[in-house]
């Protein structure tokens, strides 16, 4: 007998702790002999103030254009939110991305978009849209390094760029209305219920790509110049594309919360790929300092966003919840 649906999820999330765990304790093993092999903590802060503010402030761009990429893809289903709606939207829900399973965040976007305005058709159509974005511009961003990815793990360097511009093109044709429709009939006759979604011009949906690559690239910017700050010299192609990356892989993996482990192990294995005569340790202090930078930033957008939307903490969460349960 299969298991029922809420044991998957408790073996999902029992998984995903396991797995952030495991690859937390490797990150701080690996970087404690880093340390050790440098000959102490203090041969790898030499933290440059001016650089991780800089980095910090890019940080801050890549966070706004986050806003403009959710009101751009509202927009595009029909949708009327304002620019700062849109960003406290986006970031109230972010919250939920550190809930094994990757759905709570797409739930919390769902109920707060359909509170300011947007019906039901156009945030689905929405949500869809944004994790075809998102998956296309990473793997926009992370074609630079694909090659030389490919050849550090064995594979052919062109083979591996054939393959990564295929599913590109796979990808962004689910955005294509055709074959939008198409699946969304196979998925209302599975179903036995009637699936709509706004229909929008191809063209109009391709005019949205460059919105992303902007979200992507200033998040590269900052991470390359906080990896500089700490004294991690990575040139800037393709410096500039390691942590969207990294993180687009993460993206995909379900079971761990926020990508926890996922990016760092990535990001640590980048590093040492287009720098490796880095100091031992160093690639995993950044890794770790990735994490705590973005969090930061999050954190901040999020307390802006709750006074940005206009509502109670608790008014947010019994949204959440009534969706969650819907």
């Amino acid at each position: 007998m299969p298991p029922s649906p809420a044991t998957r999820q408790r073996l999902v999330t029992l998984a995903g702790f396991v797995f952030v765990g495991a690859s937390l304790y490797f990150l701080c093993l690996s970087m404690a002999r880093g340390i050790r092999e440098s000959g102490g903590i203090g041969n790898l802060l030499n933290l440059n103030l001016g650089l991780f503010l800089l980095s910090f402030a890019v940080l801050q761009i890549h966070l706004i254009t986050c806003g403009w990429s959710w009101r751009s893809v509202a927009r595009l289903t029909g949708g009327r939110l304002g620019f700062w709606k849109s960003y406290s939207i986006h970031f109230l829900a972010q919250v939920g991305k550190y809930i094994p399973g990757k759905v709570w965040a797409a739930i919390g976007k769902y109920a707060l978009s359909c509170d300011s305005g947007m019906t039901k058709t156009q945030t689905g159509h929405a949500l869809i849209l944004e994790t075809v974005f998102i998956v296309f511009g990473c793997l926009l961003t992370a074609m630079p390094l694909v090659p030389s990815a490919a050849r550090a793990a064995g594979m052919n360097g062109m083979g591996a760029v054939g393959l990564a511009v295929l599913l590109g093109l796979v990808t962004i044709s689910a955005a294509h209305p055709a074959v939008f429709g198409f699946f969304l009939g196979i998925a209302s006759r599975l179903t036995g219920k009637k699936m709509d979604f706004q229909r929008t011009a191809f063209p109009r949906v391709l005019q949205i790509i460059p919105v992303y690559l902007v979200v992507f690239v200033t998040l590269g910017i900052g991470f390359w110049l906080l990896a500089l700050s700490f004294g991690l010299r990575i040139p800037v192609f393709p410096g500039v594309f390691l942590y969207p990356t990294a993180m687009g892989i993460s993206y995909l993996v379900v079971f761990a919360p926020g990508g926890l482990g996922v990016r760092e192990l990535v990001l640590v294995w980048l590093i040492r790929m287009v720098a490796p005569g880095a100091e031992p340790g160093m690639a995993e202090l950044v890794a770790l300092a990735g994490r705590l930078w973005v969090t930061i930033g999050e954190v901040m957008a999020f307390m802006i966003s709750l006074s940005l939307y206009g509502t109670s903490t608790g008014n947010i969460i019994r949204m959440f919840s009534r969706r969650g349960t819907t």
